[in-house]
């Protein structure tokens, strides 16, 4: 069914997108998930630890690929919501342009410092050697990985969001197969996790690929519009999502180090735990943002403020009623979510269980933030976006990670998140408001 976001009731469009971009998220996470389950059974609680100690290397891949990604993305249906097609064609030409050159550029100097980099990451001995052997593996895929992860955007944008799922499920599937056989069955420990994370990248690619192949869009595959003259205002919207995966590196950087040398190890197999679990809430409030993000900027380029607004107040609610199910399942259930991963007999399980009940307590105030960062960043307000991003994602999980230990018993670094989203919401609400009042003209013009 043909979607048509000038026209379509708003409702239509939000779900339209909102199950395919839930569904990919979802199953995403899922597969995130059964990656550390894997690991931890078929490693040890050690790899999940290693596992907690790579995800700044992933996450300054995933920030180069969304800002690249949903900055274009986002500009292509603001262009097209004005009727400028070959503009379109143009912002995705030069975001694979750039994302191919950003990734590769990053990829050949971490191979060449990756034992640096293992040290940076406050890995040591056998978590250090498993850190190793994962990126070791890991890293020439995240080339393909990047890109992959910009056409998932565009071809979403370009009004075939079934496909971006279609193309995720496919790969989640295929990778947690190739976990069974190559951690449990062959025994290759983490390169055997690095491989099958690394085929389904192939695998998801190809998928993706088959929109342009198809033609089941504006968009083609082709030199159209090759350069950089669009680099700078897609980089501009961009920025805010690299923001937020940038700074979730460093806070886990910084965790892991606070952790290590205040606490020990059995604090950074918490963390990893909690990381993992916690991804799937997160994705959620990801994939609700996504649904909007197309309708949204559509609906601004088409100069349509009461549309954005409903759209907007659609998304909120959503992220507001997943978030506190979230909560409340994993209040009730904390411990046996972390004796799932990690063995009903282990000696870690309540502290997993004290890490993952703040981390889901913080998830309500995480989707709001959420939510309020994509509007502005859909319509082309990005200072708002970062100020949001670096908020949550940096700035107020270090004051947390730094105040809250003196203030409160040693477990309470585990609120840092919680504290963190809970600061960002007042200055996010508080944008919104301006933001509101300055546009309810629009809305009352629009009215009338």
């Amino acid at each position: 069914m043909a979607i048509n976001l000038k026209t379509d009731p708003i409702s239509k469009s939000f779900y339209q997108y909102l199950w395919p971009a839930l569904t990919g998220m979802v199953i995403k996470s899922l597969f995130i998930m059964g990656d550390a389950w894997f690991v931890g059974h078929g490693v040890g609680p050690d790899g999940l630890g290693a596992i907690a100690l790579t995800i700044p290397a992933f996450s300054i891949f995933t920030a180069i690929a969304m800002m690249v990604g949903i900055g274009g993305a986002a500009l292509m249906s603001i262009e097209v919501g004005k009727g400028n097609v070959s503009s379109g064609q143009t912002l995705f030409s030069q975001s694979m342009l750039v994302t191919a050159l950003f990734s590769t550029i990053t990829v050949t100097a971490a191979l060449f410092w990756l034992d640096e980099m293992v040290v940076l990451m406050g890995a040591t001995g056998y978590m250090a050697e498993l850190a190793h052997d994962y990126l070791s593996v890991m890293l020439p895929f995240f080339v393909l990985y990047s890109l992959a992860w910009v056409m998932s955007c565009f071809v979403r944008n370009d009004t075939n969001p079934k496909l971006a799922t279609y193309a995720m499920s496919i790969g989640a599937v295929v990778n947690l197969v190739l976990d069974y056989f190559f951690v449990l069955d062959f025994g290759w420990g983490m390169k055997g996790a690095a491989y099958g994370t690394a085929i389904s990248q192939v695998v998801i690619a190809c998928i993706l690929l088959s929109h342009f192949v198809r033609k089941q869009g504006t968009l083609e595959l082709s030199l159209k519009g090759i350069g950089f003259n669009k680099v700078p205002s897609i980089l501009k919207i961009g920025t805010p999502t690299f923001f937020i995966e940038v700074t979730a590196a460093m806070t886990i950087l910084l965790f892991n180090y606070v952790l290590l040398h205040q606490f020990g190890e059995n604090h950074i197999i918490a963390y990893g735990l909690t990381a993992n679990v916690g991804v799937f809430a997160l994705f959620v409030m990801v994939g609700i943002a996504q649904a909007c993000q197309p309708i949204i900027s559509f609906n601004h380029g088409a100069s349509q403020p009461k549309r954005v607004d409903e759209i907007f107040r659609l998304g909120l609610k959503s992220a507001l009623g997943s978030a506190l199910v979230f909560m409340i399942l994993v209040y009730l259930f904390a411990p046996k979510i972390a004796a799932f991963y990690l063995g009903a007999s282990s000696d870690l399980i309540g502290l997993s269980a004290t890490a993952l009940t703040f981390f889901f307590f913080a998830v309500p105030l995480m989707g709001v933030n959420l939510v309020i960062a994509n509007l502005f960043q859909a319509t082309a307000k990005p200072k708002q976006a970062t100020l949001i991003s670096l908020g949550r994602g940096f700035v107020f999980v270090a004051l947390g990670i730094i105040i809250l230990p003196k203030l409160f018993p040693e477990q309470r670094i585990w609120a840092s998140i919680l504290f963190a989203e809970t600061v960002t919401a007042i200055f996010s609400l508080s944008m919104l408001r301006a933001y509101k009042k300055r546009f309810s003209g629009s809305l009352e013009e629009q009215a009338a």
